[in-house]
């Protein structure tokens, strides 16, 4: 895929290898002429304005999230396997991500319980001694590829401490969480569907544990507030371990696969401009705030997300039957220039940057963007204080994940150089 206009939306495939590194010319080519798309060969209907993206967000009623796993489908060939793999441990509970009103407000008041602003605010001492210790561990000078070094570790190590997990598995963790995200808008193998089963299995014991032993010694962590969030409000009922282990991946995931795509995309378009990185610098604090939010925008780290339809739809002029498979294309409504002005342009200064729909909107809008926002600021802050200017390294293929619905450079090498203060 090139960076010209594709000549029709007809050949659109969203799981095509060069689709997948590039989608920005497809999606701007549906914008113009089908906004909602059906993609026969792929059973799925894609909607990539920015108007009807956020229309049907807001229409939780038509667009349901209860679309099962946001992941492609086991192939029949191992699919009897797999289950047996699964029915070792919990079956999947929609709750966040993949529920609708009642049980949604349910969940998401039980997590809000827990997850609230006072906690998030409170993490920023260990956030950011988590960052400084990874930012003085990188070379000046010389080469370093920073998802390794610094973007996959500081959000990882975050949520661990928020779940209250130890150093020693953090191994685990990181190998848990890329196994999740593997399926995630992406295809695996036979042989990695089944190695994620068992990872999924080995997970869930874990923490199944976990939660078995904050109810009998509760402690100041996320788990324990889970698992007590019921006694605030004699109403609701606990949650059960099932639920807290599905809300568990999805804090996973969202606290720390996408945080590290955002970071890295920010220090990807900083090397390739040193001076935002010298305004990063004269500035962090406000600046940094503003690179984050038009990396939310520019990004997208969360590409799309599915829904399913209740009813017949109409969207614009156009109609979705009943129990459709819709994906809602966040990546694309974040570059509409309907909404935004030279949208494919990376411009911190942007004064609608905020307008993005990086974290969804209405009732499923993330709660955990606060902390997101949080972390991804100390980082930068940080690594300007330390480092006077970033280039990109010589090792770069600039590669994507195979993912059309989680998008990040797979690796990027960059080379910090020294702080200029004296």
């Amino acid at each position: 895929m090139t960076a010209t206009t594709p000549p029709s939306v007809d050949g659109f495939d969203p799981l095509d290898p060069e689709t997948l590194q590039c989608p920005y010319p497809w999606h701007r080519s549906l914008r113009e002429r089908a906004p909602v798309h059906f993609v026969a060969s792929r059973g799925m209907w894609f909607v990539t304005s920015r108007e009807l993206v956020a229309k049907a967000l807001a229409d939780h009623d038509t667009f349901s999230s209860a679309f099962g796993l946001p992941q492609m489908p086991v192939p029949d060939s191992i699919k009897a396997e797999v289950e047996a793999i699964q029915a070792e441990g919990w079956p999947p509970v929609p709750t966040l991500l993949t529920a609708d009103p009642p049980e949604h407000h349910y969940y998401r008041r039980m997590l809000a319980k827990a997850f609230t602003p006072r906690f998030v605010a409170q993490l920023e001492p260990e956030i950011r001694a988590i960052a400084r210790e990874l930012v003085a561990a990188l070379p000046v000078g010389a080469e370093v590829e920073v998802v390794r070094g610094f973007a996959a570790p500081l959000p990882l190590r975050v949520i661990a401490r928020v779940l209250n997990v130890p150093d020693d598995r953090i191994d685990d963790f990181k190998r848990w969480s890329d196994q999740f995200t593997a399926t995630v808008g992406g295809q695996l193998d036979d042989a990695g569907l089944l190695e994620q089963a068992r990872n999924m299995v080995e997970f869930q014991k874990y923490f199944a544990a976990e939660l078995d032993d904050r109810r009998a010694h509760p402690r100041a962590d996320l788990l324990s507030g889970l698992v007590t969030a019921h006694s605030m409000d004699d109403a609701d009922e606990p949650l059960s371990t099932g639920a807290i282990l599905n809300i568990i991946v999805q804090l996973l995931i969202a606290g720390n696969e996408t945080s590290t795509k955002l970071l890295t995309g920010i220090l990807h378009e900083l090397a390739r401009e040193p001076k935002l990185w010298d305004r990063l610098r004269d500035n962090p604090i406000d600046y940094a705030a503003d690179l984050v939010e038009e990396g939310l925008r520019f990004l997208s780290p969360v590409q799309s997300m599915f829904r399913i339809t209740k009813a017949e739809a109409t969207l614009g002029e156009y109609t979705i039957p009943a129990g459709q498979l819709v994906v809602l294309v966040f990546g694309s409504a974040n570059r509409d220039d309907e909404a935004f002005t030279h949208p494919d342009d990376f411009d911190p200064a942007r004064p609608n940057a905020k307008a993005h729909l990086a974290f969804g909107a209405g009732i499923h809008a993330c709660l955990g963007a606060p902390l997101a926002r949080l972390e991804s600021r100390i980082a930068l802050e940080e690594l300007a204080a330390r480092f006077g200017s970033v280039r990109l390294g010589a090792g770069n293929d600039f590669a994507y994940e195979p993912s059309f619905m989680l998008r990040g450079l797979q690796r990027l090498a960059l080379e910090f150089g020294a702080d200029g203060h004296s």
